[in-house]
C-alpha cells in the first residue's frame, strides 16, 4: 500500500515525471515532513539514483542541489535524473577523510560503509554482494557556507553511518536550517549508532527534534527505523 501511495503521489506531481521517465520514482512520502518548508539549498547525502533529488527538484525548483553518491551505477542514474540541476559528488562522507570499504548490498540502496548486520539481511531479504573502495570526505570541507543560498536542508540516508557523517559536517552546522535523517531503533548494521544517540548529538549541537515520519516496523509490530526531522534552534 505504501508503494502504491508513493506511485500515486508521483503520478499526480508533473515535476516528477522526468525522473519517472528515467525509471526513478520520486520519494513523495517525504512531503508530509518537508513540504511546508522553503529551502534555498538541499544537500542530499546518500543520493542513490536520485529518488530524493527528484522530490527536492519538484518541491523547491529554485533550490541549489548538492548530491553525494559514491557508487558508480546509481550515480550515473542520479546524474541523468538531475540533468545538470545538481552538483554531483562521487564520494562518501564521514568524519575522517581517506578511502574506505563500501559494503555493496544486493539492493544497492542498502549499501553502507558498515558491514550489513544479520537483522538487516533477514528483515529486508538481502546480502552483501561485493565490496568497493570509495573516497571519503568531510562535508564541511567539500561544501562551505558561502556556496549555499537561503535556508539549507541536509538529508541523510547512509544506512547506519549517520554518526560519522554528522561529525564530519559540524563545521557547516551554523549555516543549516534543518537535518532530515533516517535512523534506526535497532542495530541493522554492525556497530551503528541508534536513534537515541544521534538525537542526543544533534540536541547538543543546537538542533531540536521536530517530528518522526515514515516509520518501519518488523513482523511483530516493533519500530525498526524512521525519518527524523531536526530544526536549528534560534
Amino acid at each position: 500500500m505504501a508503494s502504491l501511495a508513493k506511485l500515486m503521489a508521483a503520478a499526480t506531481t508533473p515535476r516528477t515525471w522526468g525522473a519517472f521517465s528515467k525509471g526513478v520514482l520520486a520519494t513523495m512520502d517525504h512531503r508530509a515532513a518537508l513540504g511546508r518548508f522553503q529551502f534555498g539549498s538541499v544537500i542530499d547525502i546518500g543520493a542513490n539514483k536520485g529518488q530524493f533529488a527528484a522530490f527536492a527538484m519538484a518541491t523547491w525548483p529554485q533550490a541549489k542541489l548538492f548530491c553525494f553518491e559514491p557508487l558508480p551505477e546509481p550515480r550515473a542514474k542520479l546524474a541523468a535524473v538531475t540533468a545538470g540541476r545538481a552538483q554531483v559528488f562521487d564520494c562518501a562522507l564521514g568524519e575522517e577523510e581517506g578511502v574506505a570499504v563500501m559494503h555493496v548490498a544486493s539492493r544497492a540502496d542498502s549499501s553502507s560503509l558498515l558491514p550489513l548486520g544479520e537483522r538487516q539481511k533477514t528483515m529486508f531479504q538481502m546480502n552483501e554482494a561485493s565490496a568497493l573502495n570509495v573516497p571519503v570526505r568531510r562535508l564541511d570541507r567539500v561544501v562551505q557556507a558561502d556556496m549555499l543560498s537561503g535556508p539549507t536542508l541536509i538529508k541523510i540516508d547512509v544506512q547506519g553511518f549517520e554518526r560519522d557523517v554528522l561529525r564530519g559536517a559540524k563545521g557547516l552546522f551554523p549555516a543549516i536550517a534543518a537535518i532530515y535523517v533516517e535512523l534506526s531503533f535497532v542495530e541493522l548494521y554492525d556497530n551503528q549508532a541508534l536513534a537515541g544517540e544521534i538525537a542526543d548529538f544533534l540536541t547538543a549541537e543546537k538542533f531540536s527534534l521536530a517530528g518522526v515520519y515514515n516509520q518501519t516496523c518488523d513482523e511483530r509490530g516493533e519500530a525498526v527505523q524512521a525519518d527524523f526531522l531536526f530544526l536549528a534552534r534560534p
